[in-house]
C-alpha cells in the first residue's frame, strides 16, 4: 500500500532519559530500518545554569549512541529556539523537501505499527484536501470504536502526520486568527468551556506560546478534519513538570496496539468517537450534568402524562 516512506521529525531538547526511551521505541517499528530520521536538538536558553548545560549535552550524546532508523540527521541549535519556533521551522523544513512528515516529540513511546499507520494514512488520504492531520494518538476509552475515524480536533501531544498541502496552510499569524475567532469562540471550544479559545487568547496576549492551537484554529477555518485511530498507538510519557507547557497528570495514559488498519472511509465526522472525546475532556462534571438534563426530561414528560 506505502510507495514511499515519510520521514520522521523528532524534537528534543534536554531530557535524555525521555528522548531515549522515544528512540529505542521508534528503533523497534517495522519500518524503521527504511525510514529516514531527522532529529531536532534545541539549544540553551541565554544564562543556562551548568546542569541544564549538561543535560543537552546528554540529550546529544544519547541521539548519537545507535543507528535508529535506515538514515539519522542530527540538527543541533546553537542557542534555545522554543518548542514552537522549533516544530513550526522543522516541520516546514522537512515537508517542503519530502512533500509529507511524520512529527514526534521526545516523550512518546510508539508501538511496533507506528509508522505502518502512519504511511498507509499518508497514502490513503494523500489527495484528500479536506483531510489536513493525522493523530496517532487516542484518547483512553472502553467503547468499541472503528479502526479508524474522523474527528474536528486534531491532537499533537501522541505523534502525529501532515502533507505539504496542508501544512502550507498553516498561519503563525497569532492577532491574525485571534481576530477572526474572538466572535466565535463557542464554534472554536469544540470540547466546550474554554479548553480551546484560552490557549489562542494567551498566545494574542504573549503570555503562551504555542504552534498547536494556531493549526487547530487553522483547521477549523479550512472545515478540514483529523484522522484518528480507534485504539492509541502511542502513549506520552511526559505528562511532569519537566516538559514545556506541560503538567503532572495519568489523565492521558493509555495502552498501546500493535496495529491499526487503515482503510479509506468516508470524511465525515463519527458521532460515537466524537463523543468519547467530549467526555474525556468534561469528565464528571459534563457526565452528571448530562444525566440531570435527562432527569429533568424524564420527569416533565412525567408530569406531561399527568
Amino acid at each position: 500500500m506505502t510507495k514511499e516512506l515519510a520521514p520522521i521529525v523528532l524534537f528534543c531538547y534536554n531530557r535524555p532519559w525521555y528522548v531515549e526511551q522515544t528512540l529505542t521505541a521508534l528503533s523497534n517499528n517495522e519500518l524503521a530500518d527504511e525510514s529516514v530520521l531527522y532529529i531536532y536538538c534545541d539549544g540553551p536558553k541565554e544564562n543556562a545554569t551548568e546542569e541544564q548545560i549538561v543535560k543537552i549535552k546528554d540529550v546529544r550524546e544519547v541521539v548519537r549512541k545507535e543507528q535508529w532508523c535506515k538514515e539519522v540527521h542530527i540538527i543541533e541549535a546553537g542557542k534555545n529556539k522554543g518548542l514552537a519556533d522549533s516544530i513550526i521551522g522543522g516541520v516546514t523544513g522537512v515537508v517542503n523537501k519530502h512533500g509529507r512528515v511524520i512529527v514526534l516529540e521526545d516523550d512518546i513511546i510508539t508501538s511496533k505499527g507506528f509508522l505502518q499507520y502512519m504511511n498507509d494514512a499518508l497514502e490513503i488520504y494523500a489527495d484528500e484536501s479536506s483531510v489536513m492531520h493525522i493523530s496517532a494518538y487516542m484518547y483512553p476509552h472502553k467503547s468499541n470504536l472503528p479502526s479508524t475515524f474522523f474527528y474536528q480536533v486534531p491532537y499533537p501531544g501522541g505523534g502525529w502526520a501532515t502533507w505539504k498541502r496542508a501544512w502550507d496552510l498553516y498561519n503563525n499569524n497569532t492577532e491574525e486568527l485571534y481576530n477572526n475567532w474572538k466572535n466565535r469562540w463557542e464554534e472554536f471550544d469544540w470540547f466546550g468551556g474554554d479548553y480551546l479559545s484560552k490557549q489562542l487568547i494567551d498566545n494574542y496576549k504573549g503570555t503562551l506560546k504555542t504552534w498547536f492551537i494556531k493549526w487547530h484554529a487553522v483547521l477549523l477555518q479550512q472545515h478540514a478534519l483529523t484522522l484518528y485511530p480507534g485504539n492509541s498507538l502511542t502513549n506520552n510519557i511526559g505528562f511532569d513538570d519537566l516538559g514545556t507547557n506541560c503538567y503532572t497528570t495519568d489523565k492521558f495514559d493509555v495502552p498501546i496496539v500493535d496495529k491499526v488498519v487503515v482503510e479509506k472511509n468516508p470524511i465525515r465526522i463519527n458521532k460515537k468517537a466524537s463523543r468519547v472525546i467530549y467526555d474525556f475532556y468534561q469528565g464528571h462534571w459534563y457526565n452528571k450534568r448530562r444525566r440531570k438534563a435527562l432527569l429533568n426530561k424524564v420527569l416533565n414528560l412525567l408530569q406531561f402524562w399527568k
